[in-house]
């Protein structure tokens, strides 16, 4: 799990760690008041690429992902809705990043 992430944004912190959809709750620090549950589960490997399974009944509000320099959070339900849409079973990030609206990118410290 990307605890780095919860330290550094975090606020009012629960930990849920007998459901794999949601590992965490909080507020993100200076960005919202809204209480939000992340999946903060690191990346799996798949046939030679890294990438993570989202279930369509998924109860996390936001998934997290990392790139080198930035946390990118994504809204899953305007994720699953992306896919449904387009009918995908695998997206890129970046293809992510530019299609879907409700992102929060946030630098690493």
């Amino acid at each position: 799990m990307n605890i780095e992430f919860v330290n550094q944004y975090l606020s009012n912190i629960k930990w849920n760690l007998d459901n794999s959809q949601w590992q965490v709750s909080g507020i993100i620090d200076r960005i919202s008041n809204e209480y939000l549950k992340f999946d903060i589960r690191f990346l799996n490997d798949f046939n030679d690429k890294k990438g993570k399974l989202i279930n369509s009944k998924s109860q996390a509000d936001k998934v997290l992902f990392e790139d080198n320099q930035n946390w990118i959070l994504v809204d899953t339900q305007e994720l699953i809705k992306y896919m449904k849409e387009y009918s995908l079973k695998e997206v890129k990030l970046e293809e992510l990043i530019k299609s879907i609206e409700w992102n929060i990118i946030l630098p690493k410290k």
